[in-house]
């Protein structure tokens, strides 16, 4: 009779092993395609994956969404507070300071319109999300006329834009699907 308990408790744990599995390979298929879309997938998966929070979400398309723009929003902030702190040392970093300022907000924006929404509902939601990142590419630009090359804010601008992408990416599929199923 204990053999026969054990043998229940080892196919329980088998059973919980192999969901698990499966959970995580689901959860990694989402992310890497939400990376897919992203010029640079290994910095997308090795960001990505380094969030516990977009993880845990990467088992549906609107959560995994979700969580990369939470994800983008806080990058958004940790760039514009070094961006802040370099202003004070040094005005050439204003219109730096005022575009990541207005990313963090935009990001937070569509954030709340995508919440809201249960994903992209507009045409041009994705557009709208897509061209707030542009400003990287501004303050780029104004520090290098300034003669300022800031490692980083490279970095920062970098991890945004793959982040774009990937929420992007994984939220126009979503779309695609809705919108299949509405047909």
């Amino acid at each position: 009779m204990a053999s026969l308990h054990k043998l229940s408790v080892l196919v329980t744990l088998i059973s919980s092993f192999i969901l698990s599995i499966s959970v995580q390979v689901h959860s990694n298929d989402l992310i890497m395609t939400a990376c897919s879309g992203t010029t640079s997938k290994q910095l997308c998966l090795d960001h990505l994956k380094a969030d516990k929070q977009v993880t845990a979400a990467a088992s549906e398309e609107l959560a995994l969404g979700l969580a990369i723009i939470k994800n983008l929003i806080g990058q958004a902030k940790i760039t514009h507070d070094y961006v802040l702190k370099k202003k004070l040392a040094n005005p050439a970093y204003g219109f730096c300071e005022t575009k990541w300022a207005d990313m963090v907000s935009g990001f937070q924006r569509v954030l709340e319109t995508t919440t809201k929404n249960k994903g992209y509902q507009e045409d041009t939601d994705d557009y709208d999300f897509m061209i707030i990142g542009d400003y990287v590419g501004n303050c780029k630009m104004a520090l290098e006329e300034a003669k300022i090359v800031d490692p980083e804010i490279a970095k920062g601008g970098d991890i945004v834009k793959t982040s774009i992408a990937a929420a992007n990416t994984i939220l126009s599929q979503l779309k695609a699907k809705n919108r299949n199923k509405d047909e």
